[in-house]
C-alpha cells in the first residue's frame, strides 16, 4: 500500500514517495521509475524500529554458505537471514538469476 506523504526535508534518505502525485516537470521521471525494477521499493513504506535496527548489527555476521553470502544475526531472539535473492524478492526487484551481484 502507498501511503501519501509530505517529503520530510529533515530526513534526507529513506522516505517513500508517492510517484502518482509529483510535479508535472517530473511526470516522465515518475513514469520511468514506477515502471523500473525499483519502482516498488521506492513506493512502498515499511516501519523498521531503530532497536531492531541496532540489535541486527549487533550481532551480525557476514557467512559464505553452499556459495552464497549471506548476513546472519539474531533480532528479538529470533535468527534473520540476509541474501541478495531474498532482499531482490521482497522488494521486488524484477531480478533474475543472470542478474544477481557477484
Amino acid at each position: 500500500m502507498v501511503k501519501n506523504i509530505e517529503w520530510d526535508k529533515k530526513f534526507k534518505h529513506n522516505q517513500s514517495i508517492n510517484l502518482n502525485q509529483v510535479p508535472h516537470d517530473f511526470q516522465d521521471a515518475s513514469r520511468w521509475v514506477r515502471s523500473s525494477r525499483i519502482g516498488y521499493a521506492v513506493e512502498t513504506e515499511v516501519k523498521v524500529y531503530r532497536i531492531h535496527i541496532q540489535e541486527f548489527w549487533q550481532t551480525a555476521k557476514p557467512e559464505m554458505i553452499e556459495n552464497v553470502r549471506r548476513m546472519s544475526a539474531t533480532v528479538r531472539n529470533k535468527e534473520i537471514v540476509v541474501t541478495e535473492e531474498k532482499i531482490c524478492k521482497v522488494l521486488k526487484l524484477k531480478d533474475n538469476a543472470q542478474d544477481l551481484i557477484s
